[in-house]
């Protein structure tokens, strides 16, 4: 579809809007790259193909959905295709056949990314393409970024790299266009922070979620692994959690879980503990009824301690490990035989018990990033 021609969309009553829709599409009508055109007074447009008569359509839908006296066909200028991935193609390939005719959009396309806001971040696997060479290095490339940026409705663009094999687990995002400051709202929840110093696992989303829908009415709460909040703040916010002990090392980290605090206003449920943990933890002995432990691929190192820092009435430990799919069952038992070995070392009196294992997502072939929920009982 030519996305410069004018668009035709049949009008209707919002409330014909369902059955309207159904013939359109069972008639090969309704043109499905192009979004719904709304208006006042409780009316919308279906945008119709280009092979379409209009006025066909039109007796169509009067005779077969008694809406004649509302009917009718308007024309628009132009619309945006409601798919991004539609969008991006033909930007990519309007600025080759200007600037490089020799290559093809389906070569610098990326079929996924990750949006933060005004923020798209592509995969580190694009830029192995063949055509990432000679684009990248285009003395025109700014104009691409710029279209393809216009194209996925965001003012930056940015490229994936590898986490740092350092001790904050730095983001390496290498930008292409704008500024790597973030902030979005996530299922109610506004997270803020530099993309390009801070890793975000938009991946995630269903564990957090999983985790914002427990009950944690009173509860005080130790987040090992704070980052910029992606668990913190649902547990205060949706699961209720009366206060959160947030330990997190990365000051970048530090400045966006402040930022989101104040954002969501939980500043006064949320104390941040800045530094090591192996440090701040011992600080925080005996003060939890629960503790997350979210650190890939295993948050082992701060096992004692995370136990010490549970209640002597007990709690529950969330922890987090990236597990071989056919070693899951063989880990839990060994991850609470491990436990069950610090209980008696420090004469706590708790048993063990596995409550729900979650498998997250596939961290990578054959291995799950999985969630133990441990609870221990007096």
């Amino acid at each position: 579809m030519d996305l410069r021609a004018p668009t035709t969309f049949l009008v209707v009553e919002a409330s014909q809007g369902e059955r309207v829709h159904g013939l359109l599409k069972t008639n090969g009508w309704l043109e499905a790259h192009v979004e719904p055109l709304r208006q006042e007074a409780g009316r919308i447009g279906f945008p119709l193909t280009a092979g379409a008569d209009s006025e066909t359509v039109r007796e169509v839908a009067c005779s077969k959905l008694g809406v004649s006296s509302k009917c009718i066909v308007a024309e628009v200028a132009r619309r945006d295709s409601v798919d991004p991935h539609h969008r991006l193609t033909k930007a990519v390939q309007a600025w080759l056949d200007t600037h490089q005719p020799s290559l093809k959009a389906a070569a610098l396309v990326p079929t996924k990314w990750e949006r933060l806001g005004d923020l798209a971040l592509f995969p580190q696997e694009w830029r192995h393409s063949d055509a990432w060479p000679t684009v990248s290095q285009h003395p025109k490339a700014k104009a691409l970024w710029e279209a393809m940026a216009k194209a996925l409705k965001v003012t930056s663009l940015g490229v994936q790299a590898p986490i740092a094999d350092d001790t904050f687990r730095s983001s390496q995002v290498e930008m292409l266009l704008g500024s790597s400051e973030v902030e979005f709202t996530d299922h109610g929840l506004t997270y803020a922070f530099d993309a390009a110093k801070v890793m975000f696992s938009s991946g995630n989303v269903t564990e957090r979620r999983r985790i914002g829908a427990m009950n944690m009415q009173g509860e005080v709460v130790v987040d090992a692994y704070a980052g910029v909040g992606y668990y913190t703040f649902p547990m205060l916010v949706h699961a209720g959690a009366a206060h959160v002990h947030a330990c997190e090392i990365n000051p970048a980290s530090i400045a966006g879980l402040r930022a989101g605090a104040a954002a969501n206003d939980l500043l006064d449920r949320l104390t941040v503990h800045e530094g090591d943990n192996h440090d701040t933890l011992i600080e925080l002995k005996g003060v939890a009824d629960r503790c997350h432990l979210g650190l890939l691929p295993s948050s082992e190192p701060v096992w004692e301690a995370c136990l010490l820092a549970l209640k002597p009435s007990g709690g529950v430990l969330h922890v987090h490990m990236n597990v071989e799919e056919e070693r899951i069952e063989a880990w839990t038992a060994a991850t609470i035989h491990t436990f069950e070995s610090l209980v008696a070392k420090h004469g706590s009196g708790f048993s063990v018990q596995a409550a729900h294992v979650e498998r997250v997502k596939w961290f990578a072939p054959r291995v799950r990033h999985v969630v133990l929920d441990l609870r221990f009982r007096p």
